[in-house]
Parts: C-alpha cells; structure tokens; sequence
C-alpha cells in the first residue's frame, strides 16, 4: 500500500527508556499521522546527533543536475530592474483598465455574435470555440485582479484616493469585498516567510 505520508525520521521517534511504561492504547502515538504530545515531549525524543546525522538529499533539476541555490541579494535583483519600472502612474493604471474591459467586452461580443450555429454550424468546433472564450476571459479577468491587487498594496498610482477608488470598484466586479481583502492581504504580507 503506498501513502503519501513523510516517512518518520529517527529524532522524532520515541525512544524507550527503563522509566517508560508500555502503552496502554491500542495505536502508539508513532502510528498517528500528527504527533500527540507524549510523542513529541522532550524526554522521549531522540538524540539531536541522530537528527544531524541524516542527510537531506541534493537538490536536483529536470534534467538531472544538481540545482545550486543562486546567492543574489534583494539589492541585486532590484539593481537589475531598471528604474522606471518602480515609477507609479495612475494615467498608465487607468489605460491598462480600459484595456483588460475592452478586451472582456470585445472578446464577449465576438463570441456571442459568430460562435454560435449561423456562424459555426459544427457542434464540436463551437464548444472548441467556447473553451478558448473561457481561456481568453479568464486570461483578461486575471488582468483584472492583478490591477485590483496592485490597487490594495497602493502600488496602481501614488494617490491613496485613486488606488482605493479603482481597487474597491474592481474588486465589486470581481465579487470581492475590497476593503476587508485590503486589510486581510496585509496581515498575510506581515506573516510572509513566518513559520
């Protein structure tokens, strides 16, 4: 029987001593998925030398490499990025909008008026037609996100006024409460890397 289950390693296992009682349960906490408190209290761990004496395995690529981690600095990638990049503008904000709507409103209207039976009389072709609409809208209304994202981090334009005006009416087309997002989005953002 196969399981996708982490195999248990040796510093988290119980190690029995003279004190230890035998279970009186019908599992030991061993055979649980989560370990219960008695399989994780301190006195009952393994030594910290056979937890270090595991080796991890080396990372390795698709093509069978091993994979080096890169030793860029934040201050490197952002050097590489260049400056104009970094400029917010609510006018450009405001033109990628109008671009991710007329592209949802052209799309919608072209399929509407030629994937259907006068246009397209096969059957198998029009629901082709159709899933590459749902692709095509689902590529435009992530545009859509994007910027209603960009709205919340204050990243579309330098005017808080402008980022929440476009950032609330986005997400109300998108069917997304934008202010408790907005404060949610920023907690997840304070946690990020936080184990």
């Amino acid at each position: 029987m196969s399981t996708t289950a982490m195999p248990q390693r040796a510093a988290y296992q119980r190690t029995n001593t003279v004190d230890s009682a035998p279970s009186t349960v019908y599992n030991s906490p061993n055979d649980s998925p989560t370990a219960s408190a008695s399989s994780t209290s301190l006195s009952s761990m393994g030594s910290i030398e056979e937890f270090q004496q595991l080796k991890s395995k080396p990372l390795v690529d698709t093509y069978g490499n091993e994979f080096v981690l890169p030793d860029y600095t934040i201050k490197d990638i952002r050097d590489a990025i260049p400056k104009h990049c970094f400029e917010r503008s609510g006018l450009r904000g405001l033109g990628y909008v109008a671009r991710d709507f007329a592209s949802l409103a052209t799309t919608f209207f072209l399929f509407n008026k030629f994937c259907t039976p006068e246009y397209i009389p096969s059957y198998p072709l029009r629901v082709a037609g159709w899933a590459l609409y749902t692709v095509l809208q689902g590529m435009f209304g992530t545009g859509v996100w994007i910027l209603a994202h960009e709205c919340g981090h204050q990243a579309f334009s330098p005017s808080k006024t402008l980022n929440d005006t476009v950032g609330w009416v986005l997400h109300s087309f998108l069917l997304v409460p934008y202010f408790s997002w907005k404060i949610s989005h920023s907690k997840h953002h304070k946690a990020t890397g936080n184990m």
